[in-house]
């Protein structure tokens, strides 16, 4: 076994359905397995997939909705393949991408990670889909300069967004996995760092592309904005330290201000 699929499912069956469509559609014989965990949805997701996927999957149903990073390290526990792909459930692949991104990693030991370009519906590409890693300064500036675009060939990056990450099982299983502590966004970016720190690269294969159909997993603005902002300063304060965390308080509060106008 390649790779692990792991898909996280709340309230979303048909884009899930569909996303695990496109993956049975364009995987390579047995070389991909499925795994969905359901976080406790309640519009009968659970129900939904096992008929329609039968054995094609294997579904986790937890309880309760234990976030994010925490459904994702169920999913990786119970992987067979040698790489893990955290796959949101709002996109859609289109080609046999699996091949290309198991090249990047066969081609340097020391890559921990393997990103595919991010298409918007309409093809564009999605902007800030990886980056630097945040710190009040370019935050800052960040929002003052256009995103970075993709290029050509294969290139390195900090981090790379958790919509579609292939990892090393060896690497995320040494590490933890995902910091349960973020229960939504952020928990890629601290996942990425804990690996390059730990000597292994980071790499985005635009090669590799999928569509992401960027948010229609989520609903409402100003809880996502809540988990955003609580997620932000676990981040800082657990990597920069608490005068760094009060310090992007500070800077970011004109943007919460002006979010409510």
């Amino acid at each position: 076994m390649n790779f692990s699929i792991i898909i996280v499912n709340h309230n979303t069956k048909e884009l899930t359905k569909n996303c695990v469509n496109s993956v049975l559609k364009n995987r390579v014989g047995g070389s991909v397995e499925i795994l969905i965990v359901d976080n406790a949805s309640r519009d009968g997701s659970a129900r939904m997939l096992r008929k329609y996927f039968k054995n094609k999957i294997t579904l986790i149903e937890n309880k309760e909705n234990k976030g994010f990073g925490a459904a994702n390290n169920q999913g990786a526990a119970a992987a067979n393949g040698k790489y893990l792909f955290f796959l949101n459930s709002d996109t859609i692949i289109k080609n046999n991408m699996f091949t290309e991104l198991e090249r990047s990693f066969s081609r340097d030991k020391n890559i921990g990670v393997v990103a595919p370009k991010l298409l918007l519906e309409d093809g564009d590409e999605q902007p800030r889909a990886f980056g630097d890693f945040p710190n009040p300064a370019n935050v800052i500036f960040e929002k003052f300069k256009p995103p970075a675009g993709y290029r050509n060939n294969p290139f390195e990056v900090d981090w790379a967004s958790g919509a579609a990450l292939a990892v090393k099982k060896s690497i995320f299983e040494r590490l933890g996995g995902f910091d349960e502590k973020f229960f939504m966004y952020f928990e890629d970016v601290d996942l990425c760092k804990r690996i390059k720190e730990s000597g292994y690269k980071i790499l985005v294969n635009p090669r590799a592309s999928l569509t992401h159909l960027c948010g229609k997993s989520l609903s409402g603005f100003s809880k996502r904005k809540a988990y955003y902002y609580e997620s932000q300063d676990y981040f800082y304060k657990k990597h920069y330290g608490a005068p760094q965390m009060y310090l992007m308080k500070i800077i970011r509060w004109p943007y919460k201000v002006l979010a409510r106008v």
